[in-house]
Formats: structure tokens, sequence, C-alpha cells
């Protein structure tokens, strides 16, 4: 498989680039000799990562634009210019459980289609990928007792209605709202792409759980995942994580999540696909098996007391897995190997 769509040397956009995921991708573009403009909504905020990134790659390898409104339709005209290629990360979410249903779909959507039709517009504009989530396949699909199959064909549509039924205070309409956002904007991002065939190839990658190592320096930021999963190392059995370890899904690493993204943006065969970001399943008690053995002086927490794990299948990874190795030369980073880098900042 040939990585060739995009010439080396060549400026790329990645939006949301000081996240977990974002972050581990600049530094991959880099590493492979392109260079990077990052997108977010605070240059003061990026502005240590950006320092880093010069010193770490050279001076005129990077660059941040603030771009305050990602919705708007102009957001990313001045962005764009000498870009080849598109990483979206960054999306419009609103997790207030108070915000009407139709405005939070109706800001998901605009969030990705402002820069899809923006970049329509640039001709220099070759590859584009487009981060959706997990939440868009299974999201309420998994309950203990039950095994479940999905693959990258499956949406959870019913989540959109769903979201429109809930009263605010009905304690599920968070999370149902967020996963109902996910669907819409990538059903939406795909629609645009197959209706008005822009001149870019266009894929999108559906992670799983990240963790792993932040190649952020910032301090005090929180990155979901990767910091709910220290709160747990460290003592805090009510972390965020423990929602989402309950039953447990599937995990990737951080830097196996940038190189699909960039696999995908640079595979001269793959266009049109939509992409796990998924290495394995796993439990949560898993995790604090493996940091026990890793840390036999620390008082790790006992076990959860969950029911039986169900079986989770995810049948079309192994496309995935091909892809990661044929451009990284390797298979997905093991989770002991992930959640012992995870931690590495909290030692």
């Amino acid at each position: 498989m040939a990585f060739d769509r995009l010439p080396t040397g060549s400026w790329i956009l990645v939006t949301g680039a000081t996240g977990l995921a974002g972050s581990a991708i600049v530094n991959l573009l880099l590493q492979r000799g392109f260079c990077v403009r990052g997108v977010g909504r605070s240059a003061l905020k990026a502005a240590l990562f950006t320092e880093h990134l010069k010193a770490k790659y050279g001076a005129g390898s990077f660059e941040f634009a603030e771009v305050a409104d990602f919705t708007a339709s102009d957001a990313f005209h001045s962005a764009l210019l000498g870009i080849v290629g598109i990483v979206h990360l960054a999306a419009d979410t609103n997790l207030d459980p108070n915000v009407e249903t139709e405005a939070a779909l109706s800001a998901a959507a605009a969030a990705v289609l402002s820069l899809m039709r923006a970049a329509a517009d640039v001709v220099s504009v070759k590859s584009f990928v487009f981060t959706s989530t997990a939440a868009a396949v299974v999201a309420g699909a998994i309950e203990y007792g039950k095994d479940a199959t999905f693959s990258t064909a499956t949406w959870q549509d019913q989540l959109i209605p769903l979201a429109k039924s809930l009263p605010t205070e009905d304690p599920k309409r968070t999370v149902v709202l967020y996963g109902a956002t996910k669907v819409h904007a990538e059903r939406e991002a795909w629609r645009f792409w197959n209706d008005t065939k822009p001149g870019y190839a266009f894929n999108t990658v559906v992670p799983v759980g990240i963790f792993g190592p932040v190649l952020n320096p910032t301090k005090g930021v929180v990155y979901s995942s990767h910091t709910w999963l220290n709160d747990l190392f460290l003592g805090n059995r009510e972390s965020p994580i423990v929602n989402f370890l309950n039953p447990a899904v599937a995990m990737v690493d951080s830097r196996d999540c940038a190189a699909v993204h960039v696999a995908a943006l640079l595979s001269s065969e793959t266009n049109g696909q939509r992409l796990w970001a998924s290495a394995h399943h796993f439990t949560a008690n898993q995790i604090l098996v493996i940091w026990r053995k890793a840390f036999p002086d620390r008082n790790i927490l006992s076990d959860f007391d969950f029911p039986p794990h169900p079986k989770i299948e995810f049948t079309d990874v192994h496309k995935s897995t091909k892809l990661l190795k044929e451009f990284a030369g390797k298979d997905w980073y093991t989770l002991e190997e992930s959640i012992l880098a995870n931690v590495e900042s909290v030692l």
C-alpha cells in the first residue's frame, strides 16, 4: 500500500491539535516530514505547545491558527491557505443538559460542514479525514448479559429521535444527546461528500476509548479519557472513566489512533471509508491487575463488582489493523503498554 497521496513537506491542517489524539497526530505528521497548521479556539492556550513543537521540529514546521467559532461559514477560509490535507478532530459538542436538541444537532453538523465546504473551494486540498467516535456506532447498544456485534456499517440513528424525546431533567439525556450529535455530524459529513463530490478524498475514523501518552506539554489540561484514567489510578473510584468501563467497550493508544488517521490521510488506496481506531476489548478489572503488577508498592483500588462482561466484536476492525501495520510497520500497542504510558504523567 502506498502512502503518497500528499507530498512530504506540504502543509496539513489539524483541528483540535492540542488534544490527546490531536497532539499525537501533529507529532506524527511532523515526524513524517510534513508541516502542520494547528487550529483551535485559543492561541494563548496553545502557546506552550506551539513553542515546544517549533523547538523540536524547527521554526517553520508548525504554526497555530485561532478559530473562535467552528460553526461559522467563513471560519476556516484564511486557515486553508496552502493546505493540501486536513484532519478534523475538533467538534462542537454542547453537553449542557438544558441545550435544545435541534440547536445541539445543528451546531455539531455545522462544525464539520463549514470546513468541508471551505475545503471544497481550495483546489490544493486533496485529502480530508474526519474524526467521529464509537458512540455513533455503539452508544446505547451494549448491556450486560447480551453479546454484541458491530461494524463500521452500524449506526445508532435512533439516538436522534430519542434525544428529542427526552426531557431535560432525564439523567440519560446528556449521554444520549452526545451520541446523537456524533451520529448526526458524521451522517451529514458523508451526505455532503457523496452529494457534492468535492476534489478531495474523504475518510472518517471511529476511535474507541483513547489511552496512552499526551504529547502536549501544557499542564493542567483535562484530556477526558487520559485524565480520568489517571484519576482512577490515583484512587478516585468516582472518576468519570468508571462510567465508560461499566461495561468497557474497547481501547486504542493515542499513538495508534494518530497512525490510523495519518495513514487514511496519506494512503492513495483509502477513500470513502469508515475506519475503526480500536485495538483491544478489555474489562475495568484488567486495568487494575496490570497496575498492581507494575506498581506493587502502590495502593491500587480493589476490583469492581461488575456483572460478567458481555462479548463485544467489531467484525471489520481487521481493515484498520492492516492499514496500521502497513503504515507503521507494527501492530497495535497492547493494553498494558498503553495504560502504563497513560499514568507516566502522574508518577
